[in-house]
């Protein structure tokens, strides 16, 4: 196996010594760093989710045997699953998000690509289409070039196209890098002709070529790993699995904090051709969208109490909307959360462990306590919490809000709710 992964103070974690969980959740945030190399974490850095460092320790202390499958129902980016490789564990993991579902592979294919797409085909670009959503950042000369390569790239198949796609997604993030503000989960579109981006042909390709160099450089550095990873564009609320299947879930909720991660990824989205502005159906479907939809119907009396004691608060709260629009939103996210907890629970084997990753934030002037409802509500579905570490969080984006500032707000923490499932029964596991 490679070498072992690599806090950003450059600590090396030993894992056939690592101390009992409730020690090292003590020691060891999940909170990423600003700078994290091992895994690959640095490929397409998020602010959100967990650090690398911290789900190989997390695994070494809740893995029970090698034959453990683990399982990321939010997987984001693939730190689960990277983790996993890297200890040699059998992995699934899924995302509604075809972006990150595309990190998340090039994440795992450490040693399996050969060489990189050195340039589109010798013929003339791409007519791009008057509504292609890259227009809303770039110039048409620069999007055709752009297309030119997105068609030399859907040409080849397996790792190589993996690569080239990352590659692309890290290329039009930086020369768009002007349209970020201070909110790294909104990217403005360009309100003029003037605004939009023109890159020479020449550079935008030597830019492409150096990103693919650049990663298969790192994924060569990693080393080989050697297990099975199953990725799937899916959703937590209907997980394509078979009852009984995953031993360990190792996972991170997207937080109640009407973050729009779609528009998040609005540029690498819109590399897939995917046009957020005019098809809202990605962005509606993900949990914790700052978009409503029909609700399910689900009953409120059927949460626990703190559950219904936030739904309470906000209903009552004096502010505008917070009946009205914040209500439904708060009912949309605890509607996706049990529906995704009842499928989590369906698929996990009768004597499963699960670690949550999980930040509180503030509505308005209330405290919404995330890590309590997450564990209650898991534990209404036959799961015993173990453990509860917080860590308090000292940098919020709701902050970033000024009206938000007007409300009195106290400390917020992220904590690692550990839970396990003890329960008679067994089923047949995925992936063998």
């Amino acid at each position: 196996m490679a070498g072992s992964p690599m806090s950003q103070t450059g600590r090396q974690t030993d894992a056939s010594t690592a101390p009992p969980a409730h020690v090292r959740h003590r020691t060891l945030s999940p909170k990423r760093p600003k700078l994290e190399t091992a895994g690959m974490a640095d490929l397409f850095p998020y602010y959100a989710g967990f650090s690398f460092e911290w789900a190989c320790e997390e695994l070494a202390s809740i893995r029970t045997s090698d034959s453990d499958i683990v399982f990321d129902p939010w997987n984001g980016s693939g730190t689960t699953t990277a983790a996993a490789q890297y200890h040699g564990l059998r992995s699934v993991g899924i995302d509604l998000n075809p972006v990150v579902n595309i990190i998340a592979q090039l994440r795992v294919h450490i040693g399996e690509i050969g060489e990189i797409c050195s340039r589109p085909p010798d013929t003339a670009d791409v007519e791009v289409a008057l509504d292609d959503p890259l227009l809303a950042w770039l110039t048409p000369p620069t999007t055709s070039r752009i297309r030119s390569w997105t068609q030399a790239l859907s040409e080849i198949s397996g790792p190589a196209s993996t690569l080239g796609l990352v590659a692309l997604f890290r290329v039009v993030r930086r020369i768009t890098r002007s349209f970020e503000g201070s909110n790294p989960t909104w990217v403005r579109r360009a309100s003029t002709m003037t605004q939009l981006i023109d890159v020479p042909v020449h550079a935008l390709d030597q830019m492409i070529v150096g990103e693919q160099e650049t990663i298969l450089q790192r994924l060569g550095a990693e080393g080989n790993r050697h297990s099975d990873v199953l990725l799937a564009t899916a959703s937590s609320t209907n997980i394509p699995l078979a009852d009984s299947s995953v031993d360990i879930i190792l996972t991170s909720p997207p937080y109640l904090t009407r973050l729009d991660y779609a528009v998040a990824h609005a540029r690498e989205l819109a590399v897939l051709s995917i046009d957020i502005a005019n098809d809202r159906t990605l962005r509606r479907e993900l949990m914790g969208t700052t978009l409503t939809r029909p609700l399910s119907g689900r009953p409120i009396g059927s949460y626990g109490v703190e559950a219904t004691s936030l739904i309470e608060q906000v209903r009552s709260h004096q502010s505008k909307a917070s009946a009205g629009y914040y209500l439904k939103q708060l009912l949309q996210y605890l509607d996706d959360l049990t529906s995704s907890l009842d499928e989590i629970s369906r698929v996990a084997t009768p004597t499963a462990s699960m670690a949550l990753v999980v930040q509180d934030s503030y509505y308005k002037d209330i405290h919404v306590k995330l890590a309590e409802i997450c564990a209650e509500e898991a534990s209404t579905r036959g799961w015993t919490v173990k453990d509860r570490a917080p860590f308090e969080v000292t940098r919020l984006l709701t902050m970033m809000n000024t009206a938000a500032q007007a409300y009195k707000k106290g400390k917020v923490s992220e904590t690692v709710v550990t839970l396990e499932r003890r329960h008679d029964g067994s089923g047949a596991k995925v992936c063998e």
